[in-house]
């Protein structure tokens, strides 16, 4: 019995000083991974919401500039129309006077009654705006029927932009 006793050893120093430090570089190379993964989920997300608050921004400037009207193109960063809003209620929607202004970094919505002052905003609906000019006018800026849209939107934590292009046509206007 004590013979059996003696040949059940345990984990030796040696045994132990070995396996430790190779146990140490497996555990950061799992922690290492983590933390890469979690650092690529923030960024997605971040191009995610970015991407998503542009995309709605875009989309409303669209809707509202599309029944326009009444249209005046005031430069490439700024829009000014007289067009069919929803109100905030739901109702049925109303004839009044919009404008766009994308510039310094954001585009902000102004809103009034048809033919009146601005009295509503302004409301940001684009933030983090990188390009100068937005607005690009088909056939011309004294005509257009046709207008084109670029927004370049900063990305928190990301070396590259968000680009969105669309455009709409003034389809409503008054001959």
């Amino acid at each position: 019995m004590k013979c059996r006793l003696r040949s059940e050893r345990g984990v030796g120093m040696v045994e132990l000083l070995t396996v430790l430090p190779m146990l140490a570089i497996v555990l950061l190379g799992i922690y290492a991974l983590s933390d890469v993964g979690a650092k690529s989920q923030r960024q997605t997300n971040s191009r995610t919401a970015t991407l998503q608050r542009g995309q709605n921004g875009m989309e409303r400037l669209t809707r509202e500039m599309r029944q326009a009207t009444e249209f005046t193109p005031v430069s490439s960063q700024v829009l000014d129309a007289t067009t069919y809003v929803r109100p905030a209620d739901g109702s049925v929607s109303i004839l009044r006077r919009v404008r766009y202004e994308c510039d310094s970094g954001s585009c902000r919505r102004w809103e009034g009654p048809a033919g009146g002052a601005l009295d509503t905003g302004p409301e940001t609906i684009i933030n983090g705006l990188q390009n100068a000019d937005v607005f690009f006018f088909a056939p011309d800026s004294v005509n257009p029927t046709f207008v084109s849209m670029k927004i370049e939107v900063t990305v928190i934590g990301a070396s590259n932009p968000i680009v969105l292009d669309g455009g709409f046509e003034l389809r409503n206007l008054d001959a």
